[in-house]
């Protein structure tokens, strides 16, 4: 699935309460049915206002991030939990896990302003209307439990179709054709 360089990245983009984290965990579970080896992102929003909480208070991870630690690593032979207090973006992001991990696609839930196609999910017209006066960008599909418009110019999944969404994903990445259209509300 992956190009020659980089993993697919699909985007998820929506409203708090939308369907987003039940969408990605749909496609995350359909691709590695598939063999693929998925990553998954996800932006937090809130996180970029609020206090430093990420840690487990009084870890030795939070007390070393406390003295000024800008990375701190939980690891066993299992695995490890990587946390960076350096400041960045969904690029930075992509390339942080392309450093760590070999894997075919990136499931990147969030960002909804920035530039890599993404599907909006949306609970009907009017939060599509709102998803688009909040500056959504670079959308290439849409995912609606319950709004299926006439003609639309980007094609509409319904939740439960992760495996057909996944696979119009797919050929589209393939064929490059992954640049969202411009769609006006």
């Amino acid at each position: 699935m992956r190009d020659a360089e980089a993993p697919v990245i699909i985007g998820i983009a929506g409203f708090s309460g939308s369907g987003k984290s039940c969408l990605a965990e749909a496609l995350v579970r359909e691709a590695a049915a598939q063999g693929l080896r998925v990553a998954y992102l996800k932006h937090d929003g809130h996180a970029d206002e609020a206090a430093d909480d990420w840690e487990k208070p009084g870890s030795d991870t939070a007390r070393a991030a406390q003295a000024g630690a800008s990375v701190t690593m939980v690891a066993s032979r299992r695995g490890f939990l990587l946390r960076s207090r350096q400041e960045g973006g969904f690029r930075e992001w992509f390339a942080a896990m392309r450093a760590v991990a070999d894997v075919d696609v990136v499931i990147a839930e969030g960002g909804k302003r920035e530039a890599h196609a993404k599907i909006a999910v949306v609970r009907g017209e009017d939060e599509w209307r709102r998803l688009l006066a909040a500056g959504a960008t670079a959308i290439a599909a849409v995912v609606s439990s319950d709004w299926a418009p006439e003609g639309f110019p980007v094609p509409v999944f319904r939740p439960h179709q992760a495996r057909d969404l996944l696979a119009w994903w797919r050929d589209r990445w393939r064929e490059g054709a992954l640049v969202a259209p411009t769609i006006s509300g």
